[in-house]
């Protein structure tokens, strides 16, 4: 049966339980008729003594939301109960009712009140025709003397409570109840009032812990005084104890490493600090509760510190930030050198055009560096910029990173597909690095997207079409792959509409300078020793005087070395050669020069005939002793390729 939303007990006190139903308990029985069904009101006699008791036990069995009494008994069991107890409080229109009734049998009438008398009946005393004596009385005994009082003064009717009137019906007087109907009505409708502010105080309370319920962080509120008023399962987790257990209790004791003290004196609370609680380390932020400008409270939130890192890690896995976004301008890409400013030139007319763009250079020229400058200079620079390692990747994992996969395209497949690169990079650019190493079959692929501007998922039947600028880039000769049968001359055409030629640091070494001083800059920024500030200008004429194989990459290693142990390279001003040479010993050899044989035992590739190409491979790898890394530098290509080389030789 489904409980009722107000239970109201109007709770009656009588020297005795009378035998039956008392006037004022008649005078509430008959007012109950004008409230709905969902509204029920109880009207109890009971003894002064049994009170108590009985409004307790109702407390116990969850039977009452309030509680209505007569002035005395509304004050004594307002000490002792939790439920709110309101006061019938006699209006001025009840006492000349009872006035009226009570000069009908004496020209006499005491008015015994409880607590005060009624100043204002009191200033109109003259006006009545009858005498009226006032009393107050905040005891039973008191109450007592006052009707024998009363009755000594030759008032033989009574008018007051309940209790008042059986003391004077029980001294032979006449007593008049001072409660009327209509105050009545007034208390019950108060009552109402409060249960309606309870009822919508209780759904808000309701609806926030099912919030803080279902929150996955630690979270705790408090008054001013810092006393927790609630808190959620997560933080009883990470506190290890119940939530009942917490309430009511300074939370600076469940939480010894918050300065909480501190945070009420000044009313400002402190975000993302790391403290423990109990076996756990947490992130923790203490904020003001702010009501109508004023503070009520503190809110803390604590977070498991693994669980911000596993955070961290989703986020950065969904985002993966340095493939979809363009770091690099430009304007950074440093070079006062005429082959920079022209190369630098032409990427910033070529950016104002959607046209396929191929960049060729050595490795560590900053390829992609130009691409991403090229990609925020365009008219794309808000869509995403992709960029994918075509050697990085076997030949079937390129295929489905770049072209994407419906679900059950294959063994393992993601449920729901895969979006390929292309897809990412939709009103975007993508940044094919390595572009000649990639696998015949794909070059295929990839001159169809090309033309056609639409992809077709691995598994799927429906093309999709895409908004992308491609920008290709590659260390190698293309004529060369071509004519070695490893590139497609079609597709190479497709690439080649606009080119740019990356210059390497050798053949430009009046950059030298600036290029270290800007790399050194940005290592200091991250911290380095005491005095690496001053290394990149007394490292400046060995740097000019290097070859830089591994151009503006290796430029910033060798700095990122030097700066590093910077304390013992510099000694009464001057750079230590000996150290200098033990820690950094590139800057200090010369170069080989081969001999005429070992010359043409180097030859390029693109320079040897199909048929000799794969023993020139195997004699290259021989001259090596294994060592594949030494092998694809001497032939010219990268190491995958050198990779597919064999396996096409061992099949």
């Amino acid at each position: 049966m489904r409980q009722p939303s107000a239970q109201i007990v109007v709770l009656i006190s009588h020297l005795q339980c009378p035998s039956q139903q008392s006037r004022l308990a008649e005078v509430v029985a008959g007012l109950i008729t004008d409230y709905t069904d969902e509204t029920h009101i109880q009207v109890l006699d009971t003894s002064v003594h049994e009170a108590l008791e009985v409004a307790r036990g109702l407390e116990r069995r969850d039977e009452v939301d309030v509680f209505i009494c007569a002035g005395a008994t509304a004050a004594y069991l307002r000490k002792h109960l939790t439920r709110p107890v309101l006061s019938m409080r006699i209006g001025g229109a009840d006492l000349l009712r009872a006035l009226g009734q009570a000069r009908t049998h004496s020209s006499q009438v005491a008015i015994l009140s409880y607590n005060r008398i009624n100043a204002d009946l009191e200033a109109m005393s003259e006006l009545f025709t009858v005498q009226v004596h006032q009393a107050s009385y905040t005891t039973l005994e008191e109450a007592r003397l006052a009707v024998e009082h009363a009755a000594g003064l030759g008032c033989r009717s009574i008018i007051g409570s309940s209790t008042v009137v059986e003391l004077a019906e029980q001294a032979g007087l006449h007593g008049v109840l001072s409660l009327s109907a209509d105050t009545v009505r007034k208390a019950l409708e108060e009552a109402l009032g409060i249960l309606d502010s309870q009822r919508i105080e209780t759904a808000k309370r309701q609806h926030l812990n099912a919030v803080l319920r279902h929150i996955p962080a630690g979270v705790a509120a408090v008054d001013n005084q810092g006393i927790v008023q609630s808190l959620n399962p997560a933080l009883a987790l990470l506190l290890d104890l119940p939530a009942s257990a917490a309430l009511g209790r300074p939370l600076q004791e469940l939480c010894p490493e918050l300065d909480l003290e501190q945070a009420l004196r000044d009313g400002v609370g402190e975000e993302n600090r790391v403290i423990r609680l109990g076996a756990h380390s947490v992130v923790s932020n203490l904020l003001p509760i702010m009501e109508d400008s004023q503070r009520t409270g503190m809110v803390l939130t604590c977070q498991d510190i693994t669980a911000v890192q596993r955070a961290d890690q989703r986020i950065r896995s969904s985002r993966r930030p340095g493939a979809f976004i363009a770091k690099y301008q430009l304007k950074q890409i440093s070079g006062s050198s005429l082959a920079n400013l022209e190369m630098l030139r032409l990427a910033e007319r070529f950016a104002l055009t959607d046209s396929t763009i191929l960049i060729t250079g050595e490795s560590g020229t900053g390829k992609e560096l130009l691409a991403q400058g090229i990609h925020n200079a365009s008219r794309r620079p808000h869509g995403p910029f992709v960029a994918i390692n075509c050697a990085a990747f076997p030949e079937s994992l390129l295929e489905s990173e770049l072209f994407g996969y419906e679900e059950g395209a294959f063994s393992g497949s993601r449920k729901g597909g895969k979006p390929g690169l292309f897809e990412v990079a939709h009103r975007g650019t993508l940044f094919l690095d390595e572009i000649g190493d990639m696998p015949v079959s794909l070059q295929t692929r990839l001159l169809r997207i090309l033309q056609e501007r639409e992809v077709l998922r691995l598994g799927g039947t429906e093309p999709i079409a895409i908004d992308v600028r491609i920008i290709a880039a590659t260390h190698q000769d293309l004529r060369g792959a071509i004519e070695a049968g490893s590139f497609r001359t079609d597709l190479y055409y497709r690439l080649n509409i606009l080119r740019l030629q990356t210059t390497p640091l050798r053949e430009r070494r009046e950059d030298i300078a600036l290029i270290a001083r800007n790399i050194s800059q940005r290592l200091l920024v991250s911290g380095q020793p005491q005095g690496a500030d001053a290394l990149p200008a007394k490292l400046l004429p060995y740097l000019a005087a290097y070859a830089w194989p591994g151009n503006v990459r290796e430029l910033e290693n060798i700095l990122e070395r030097a700066l590093l142990s910077a304390q013992d390279l510099i000694h009464g001003g001057k750079i230590d050669e000996k150290r200098l040479a033990r820690l950094i010993p590139e800057l200090f050899e010369q170069p080989d020069t081969p001999s005429p044989k070992l010359q043409q035992e180097m030859k390029d590739l693109r320079t040897i005939s199909k048929t000799a190409e794969l023993q020139h491979v195997l004699q290259t790898l021989e001259a090596c002793q294994g060592n594949l890394d030494e092998a694809a530098r001497r032939l010219g290509i990268s190491r995958s390729t050198l990779w597919r080389r064999l396996r096409t030789e061992r099949r």
